[in-house]
């Protein structure tokens, strides 16, 4: 009987369940997806290092989609409190009828669980579909070939989404229980009539509140931008986090209280049409509004950055991935001891695994960056944290500066006595540097002062590695050096032939005894291994971005659609009255549409004021990474938006739309 009427119900209601079922289709899709990576594996062609790299990809996909649980439990147990709020009437009739609470907790139950698993049913089939197509960004991210396309389905993937939304849909049991048994008669049959209590009605008050929340806020983007990323510690980037939360919830808290007083100010505004019904429609709303408002400005904001930061990190590691990669191996010691030297020692000839390499030290000279940079090419580049702390230049021989230009197939330089040069591998450096060297700035180095000579930053990256790090290096005559302290030491070889794993065998095992011994240990990187954990970096990111920042994103539009879908019912008994006293249909229809813009869009424009401060932080980060415009980005950020923001806007106003002119 119980599972009848559930069954009847969640059909006849079936408009107020539609975006809430697809809102939970769409979470268990994407969940399925990004949680079936590991099982595209047996499509691309990877080797070892690749494979290891794949699998910490999969492991910290893991670790997000519990992090995304929590989420979309949020999301599913929010949107049933106000589906039960919006039913609260028809459940007031049947206790009225006889059914009491347990009965009526049995019904919702029997919904419930249908809902979940029609959603878990659909959500999975079209997630196995689109986890077909990652397979094809997954091969380009980690730049491999497909072995065999052939269709995947992961088991393990399937589970944990069982998993997952079965614990979600068991508290959403638990919370509408709780709700039901709280609930009074009286409550449910006149819920429709009542408008929550507003706290703020002075406008003065209002408007102090609302200059505050701008003040906190722009002082947070102060702290953010001014400072620059490397000297963001976690104490002022605390700071700025707690500005920037708190100026936004004073924000909506004050935005929504002066509101109605602005508009009644224009006295031809706020009478024309159905204007002071919607300001009303609004202010009676004030509490809900500013709370749910806050959060999903803050929602809107984290989703529209990770996106676009996301992909635009990937691209960046990418983007200079050849330059980082130029070398087989590179070995360095933090102890700047000379390496080929070491390795001869521990009876490893160098020259035996490779005909091409170079072994070089780099030296201290207490010369330090604001010895070689203007004071305003300093504040200018202070995202640079070896700038910022005024760190000192390392200096190296020209000798061993013209063994790597040859190396990478570089011409060799001159210079004469009394001369330096100057290279790096960070593209925002050279032209602060570049200004030094055409102001003909003299530098102090172990008491010989000495001045450009030559008027260009060479550009050219000196070993393997991560990212691109050598913010500055002074190429020097290797006289100069003579008595200065080693700093660090690095040797970049290519492998004669197929040697790499021979030689890297040996290294394992005097890294191994260094350990032991508490000795100077080297460190080394393979091309491969850099390539593999570098792409499985960009990757990470990515789908990180790709997850989390969409999951933020239809949040905040299920919110917002939910909310008003259900008041739109609730108030259909002031739209009836409105037809009553002859508003035509149209104007009706063109003040709901506003409303229902005005709750859309107030979020969104803090959320997108605030992604600009943030996408230039996220710009200075991912400039750390690599040279690249995040535009592509950031206008992929906006399609996605638009698609998600725009279409639950479409559907609410037409599905609030449809309950008011089917009802009046």
């Amino acid at each position: 009987m119980y599972s009848k009427l559930a069954f009847r119900n969640l059909k006849r209601s079936f408009k107020d369940y539609a975006i809430y079922f697809l809102t939970l289709v769409f979470g268990v899709c994407i969940f399925y997806t990004f949680n079936s990576i590991q099982s595209q594996s047996i499509m691309l062609e990877l080797n070892e290092v690749q494979a290891a790299a794949f699998e910490q990809v999969d492991a910290i996909m893991g670790y997000a989609s519990t992090f995304v649980s929590f989420v979309l439990a949020f999301l599913i147990i929010y949107a049933n409190n106000y589906l039960i709020k919006r039913r609260k009437k028809e459940f007031g009739i049947y206790m009225t009828l006889g059914m009491d609470k347990g009965n009526l907790s049995i019904i919702i139950f029997f919904e419930t669980l249908l809902v979940g698993i029609i959603s878990l049913a659909v959500g999975l089939a079209i997630g196995i579909i689109l986890s077909q197509g990652l397979s094809v960004l997954t091969a380009k991210m980690f730049q491999v070939n497909f072995l065999k396309f052939k269709f995947v389905f992961s088991y393990n993937a399937m589970i944990k989404t069982f998993k997952s939304f079965g614990i979600i849909y068991i508290l959403v049991l638990i919370f509408n229980s709780i709700s039901i048994r709280k609930i009074q008669l009286i409550d449910l049959l006149n819920s429709s009539k009542k408008n929550e209590n507003i706290k703020v009605r002075n406008v003065w008050v209002s408007v102090v509140l609302f200059l505050i929340s701008l003040i906190m806020i722009g002082s947070a983007y102060y702290i953010v931008l001014d400072k620059g990323t490397s000297s963001i510690s976690m104490n002022v980037n605390g700071k700025s986090i707690l500005l920037g939360i708190i100026g936004t919830f004073l924000f909506f808290f004050s935005l929504s209280g002066f509101l109605l007083k602005l508009a009644q100010s224009n006295r031809k505004f706020y009478l024309k049409e159905l204007n002071m019904f919607v300001l009303r429609q609004i202010n009676s709303k004030i509490n809900t509004v500013f709370i749910s408002m806050s959060f999903i400005c803050l929602s809107l904001f984290i989703g529209i950055c990770m996106l676009a930061g996301g992909l635009g990190i990937n691209s960046a590691i990418n983007s200079d991935l050849k330059d980082l990669t130029q070398y087989d191996e590179t070995i360095w010691s933090y102890e700047g001891e000379d390496i080929e030297e070491y390795l001869i020692n521990r009876n490893i000839n160098i020259r035996d695994y490779s005909k091409k390499y170079v072994s070089y030290i780099n030296y201290k000279g207490n010369l330090k960056y604001s010895d070689l940079l203007s004071e305003k090419d300093m504040d200018n580049s202070k995202d640079l944290y070896p700038i910022v702390t005024d760190a000192q230049v390392q200096i190296i021989t020209l000798s061993k500066f013209n063994e790597i230009l040859k190396m990478v197939n570089k011409k060799p330089i001159t210079l004469n006595d009394g001369e330096y040069a100057l290279f790096s591998d960070i593209d925002s450096l050279t032209n602060p540097l570049n200004n030094s060297l055409m102001n003909n700035r003299e530098i102090n180095i172990n008491g010989n002062i000495l001045k450009p000579g030559i008027k260009k930053t060479i550009e050219v990256v000196a070993y393997n590695q991560m990212m691109k790090s050598n913010l500055c290096t002074v190429v020097v005559k290797d006289d100069i050096v003579t008595g200065l302290t080693p700093w660090t030491s690095f040797l970049n070889f290519d492998y004669n032939e197929d040697n790499g794993i021979v030689i890297n065998e040996k290294l394992n095992i005097i890294r191994e005894e260094a350990i032991k011994e508490k000795d100077n240990i080297l460190y080394s990187i393979t091309k491969e291994e850099l390539i593999a954990s570098s792409t499985s970096t960009g990757a990470i990111i990515s789908y990180l971005g790709i997850y989390i920042g969409g999951i933020f994103l239809i949040v905040s539009a299920a919110v917002l659609a939910l909310q008003q879908l259900s008041e739109s019912t609730d108030n259909i008994a002031r739209y009836n009255l409105l037809k009553k006293i002859g508003v035509d249909e149209e104007i009706i229809n063109k003040s709901l549409l506003t409303q229902i813009a005005i709750y859309f869009l107030m979020p969104l424009s803090l959320a997108l004021i605030h992604s600009i401060a943030g996408l230039e932080f996220s710009k200075r980060i991912i400039t750390l990474f690599g040279s690249i415009s995040i535009m592509k980005n950031i206008l992929i950020a906006l399609a996605a938006l638009i698609l998600i923001y725009g279409g639950y806007f479409i559907a609410t106003y037409l599905g609030a739309k449809k309950n008011i002119n089917n009802t009046i």
